[in-house]
C-alpha cells in the first residue's frame, strides 16, 4: 500500500476527444482512480459537440469540465491545447479518447514525482493486440535527461505526469498535425532531468491498418499540416540534434522528406538531404537516395510504399542510425 501523498495536490487529466464511443471506457478508466483529486477535462474537437451525448450521464461529477474547442485549429495539437487552457491542478496529463489507464496510474507518478521533486514522471504503456510495451525502455527505473528525449534514446508513447508550472505559456502548434512532440521537447529541456518507472500503466488501444478512426492514419491526408511538423521541430532541435546525435537528424530528416515532396516543398527537401550529408557524411547515401526516391518517383507510388512499409522503414532506420533499443 502506497504512502498517503503528502498535500494532495490536484491532478488535471486532460482526455482530447472527437466523439468516439471508447470516450466511455477512457473516462471510467480516469474517475476509478486510486488517486481521486483530479480535475477531469473532456475536450471535444467536433463542431456539433458530439462527445456530450456520451458522457452526460457523467456530468453530474463536479470534478468534470466539458468544453469544445473553439479557439484553436481542429486536430490532436489544437484540442490538447484547449485542453490546456482550462487546467487548475498543479500537475497535468493526457488520456486519449481510446486509451485507458491502470487503476494506480495517477497515484504511482505523484508519488515519485513529489518524493524525487522531478517536474516530469513518465511510465510505459502496453498495447492492447499483442500486450507489449509502447515506449522503448532500458528495463529498469531510471532517471532521465532531456538528452536521451533529443536523441532518441526514449521514444514512442508513454504515460505522462507533468508539472504545471513549467508549462508556463508554452502549448502545442496546433496549425500543425500530430507535432505534441516539439512541445514535450521544449517541456524535458526546462526540466532537464526527469524519470521514468519501468512498468505499464497506461493501455493503447491500437487498431488493424486500414481503419480510418484513428488520428494517426490522418498524417498522409494532413501532409501539409504534417511537413510543417517538421519544418518547426527541425528549427527548434536540428542544431541540438546536429551537435550531440546526428543520426537523429538524419532520420527525422528523412520523414521530413517524404512529407516536403508530398506538398511539393522540393527546396526545403535538398535542404534536409544536404544537412544530412553534412551532419554524418559516413551515410550520404542514404538521404540522397531517399530523396531523389521521394522527388523522382510519381506521388502516388511514393504514398502507397511509405503507408505500406513505414513501420518496417522506421524500425530499419532506428536500428541502422541509432542502435537496437528493448521494446
Amino acid at each position: 500500500m502506497m504512502e498517503k501523498i503528502k498535500n494532495n495536490p490536484k491532478v488535471s487529466v486532460i482526455i482530447p476527444t472527437i466523439g468516439r464511443e471508447s470516450l466511455i471506457r477512457t473516462l471510467e478508466s480516469v474517475l476509478n482512480q486510486t488517486y481521486q483529486n483530479l480535475e477531469i477535462i473532456i475536450t471535444d474537437d467536433t463542431e456539433e459537440g458530439k462527445a456530450k451525448p456520451l458522457i452526460e450521464r457523467y456530468l453530474t461529477d463536479p470534478r468534470i469540465k466539458y468544453v469544445i474547442n473553439t479557439k484553436y485549429k481542429h486536430g490532436p495539437d489544437g484540442n490538447k491545447n484547449n485542453g490546456l487552457d482550462n487546467i487548475t491542478g498543479e500537475y497535468f496529463t493526457f488520456v486519449d479518447d481510446d486509451d485507458i489507464i491502470m487503476p494506480n496510474a495517477i497515484e504511482e507518478l505523484l508519488n515519485v514525482a513529489i518524493k524525487g521533486n522531478y517536474s516530469i514522471v513518465f511510465a510505459n504503456c502496453v498495447d492492447n493486440i499483442e500486450g507489449e510495451f509502447t515506449g522503448l525502455h532500458y528495463g529498469k527505473d531510471e532517471e532521465v535527461c532531456w538528452l536521451d528525449w533529443l536523441c532518441s534514446r526514449y521514444e514512442r508513447e508513454y504515460f505522462f505526469l507533468i508539472k504545471t508550472s513549467i508549462l508556463e505559456n508554452d502549448r502545442f502548434y496546433d496549425e500543425c498535425w500530430g507535432g505534441e512532440g516539439i512541445l514535450m521537447l521544449k517541456l524535458f529541456k526546462k526540466a532537464q532531468v526527469s524519470f521514468y518507472l519501468h512498468k505499464a500503466l497506461a493501455k493503447i488501444y491500437k487498431v488493424y491498418i486500414g481503419s480510418q478512426d484513428r488520428v494517426s492514419l490522418q498524417y498522409a491526408k494532413q501532409a501539409k499540416r504534417t511537413y510543417l511538423k517538421y519544418v518547426l521541430f527541425l528549427q527548434e532541435f536540428g542544431n541540438d540534434m546536429i551537435s550531440h546525435c546526428p543520426k537523429t537528424f538524419i532520420r527525422h530528416s528523412l520523414i521530413g522528406i517524404y512529407y516536403s515532396a508530398l506538398v511539393e516543398e522540393y527546396k526545403q527537401a535538398f535542404k534536409w538531404c544536404m544537412d544530412s550529408v553534412k551532419a554524418y557524411p559516413k551515410l550520404f547515401f542514404i538521404p540522397i537516395l531517399w530523396t531523389l526516391f521521394c522527388m523522382i518517383l510519381p506521388k502516388s507510388f511514393v504514398i502507397k510504399f511509405y503507408e505500406n512499409y513505414s513501420k518496417r522503414i522506421r524500425k530499419l532506420l532506428l536500428k541502422m542510425l541509432i542502435g537496437g533499443r528493448s521494446k
